[in-house]
């Protein structure tokens, strides 16, 4: 049993890192993408097309769901959702700076934290809502959020990519509760990648597509990779703690963006970055049907031992 709980927090570590890592890479890529006079529509559609063929590479083909662990519709909408989220963030920078886009994209966890405990009640510690605001505050700090002047259309896209990512990431942890996450994560990238093809006649030409190309080659890998690692996680930890975790990709972009494009740390950031650490560690949460079969679990052994006790063993 031990070595069965090593194991199993092992995995979760390593596709926590992995989603961290793969998400943080992408809007540093989405950026130079736009430096090279790329629109969003052929961004999304080729980061789309590509994320599907590596999907399938990584799946090894083409899996369709067991109809008694998750339906077709409930897929269908989650990756509709995630493709809404990815197209209200690319049109959202070309309105915002990164940072400004990252401080407001940052709220999710709090929305999906506010959403899942008064739909379920969660059981959270004590600190849960220090740590969040900790981490918050971290992420804020690190990206040395000054007096700016918002465009309101963009800000308003970011909210909307706010919400879809919220309404993704709750109704994905409802189906990874009975369904294969790996299976999930494909057929969302594949029904997303279908939908790109659909739109590849509508993007117009790409006048630098041979320089454009790797960029949205490695968006694709990038994005295949965090989604298949971040709903593994999500199905471990639940899309609440999951997304308070999330937080640590904020800095982590802007020590990415930093080391690519050459801008140098300050002690503001470096602070930031320790308390959105900090932060995360403090903010534990357990859903509420964890702790219900915990109690039940509890209640069984109890009586197991009574009736062990009243035989005589």
């Amino acid at each position: 049993m031990p070595e069965q709980l090593a194991s199993k927090h092992f995995s979760t570590t390593a596709w926590v890192l992995l989603a961290l890592t793969a998400a943080s890479i992408e809007p540093v890529l989405i950026k130079l993408g736009f430096q090279l006079e790329a629109t969003p529509l052929q961004l999304l559609v080729l980061k789309n097309i590509v994320g599907a063929c590596v999907m399938l590479f990584l799946v090894r083909g083409w899996r369709h769901p067991d109809p008694a662990q998750a339906r077709f519709k409930d897929i269908l909408i989650v990756a509709l959702l995630l493709t809404c989220t990815n197209a209200l963030i690319l049109i959202a920078l070309t309105k915002l700076s990164a940072v400004e886009l990252i401080t407001i994209i940052t709220s999710t966890p709090l929305m999906v934290a506010l959403v899942n405990y008064n739909r379920r009640r969660d059981s959270h510690g004590r600190l849960f809502w220090f740590g969040l605001a900790a981490s918050i505050a971290g992420v804020i700090l690190s990206l040395q959020i000054g007096s700016f002047n918002l465009n309101w259309l963009g800000a308003g896209l970011a909210l909307a990519a706010v919400l879809s990512s919220t309404t993704y990431r709750i109704r994905i942890e409802s189906i990874l509760a009975k369904a294969d996450p790996a299976i999930v994560s494909l057929n969302i990238f594949v029904i997303n990648g279908v939908v790109a093809l659909a739109c590849l006649p509508f993007i117009g030409p790409i006048t630098r597509l041979a320089q454009v190309a790797p960029y949205t080659l490695w968006m694709g890998v990038a994005a295949a990779l965090a989604n298949l690692a971040f709903i593994a996680a999500i199905k471990d930890l639940g899309a609440t703690r999951m997304s308070v975790i999330n937080l640590v990709q904020r800095p982590l972009v802007v020590v990415i963006a930093a080391l690519a494009l050459k801008e140098s740390l300050s002690w503001p950031q470096v602070v930031g970055f320790a308390l959105v650490m900090a932060g995360v560690q403090m903010a534990q949460v357990k859903p509420a049907k964890a702790a219900v079969s915990a109690t039940e679990a509890l209640g069984h052994t109890e009586l197991e031992a009574r009736a062990l006790s009243l035989s005589g063993k």
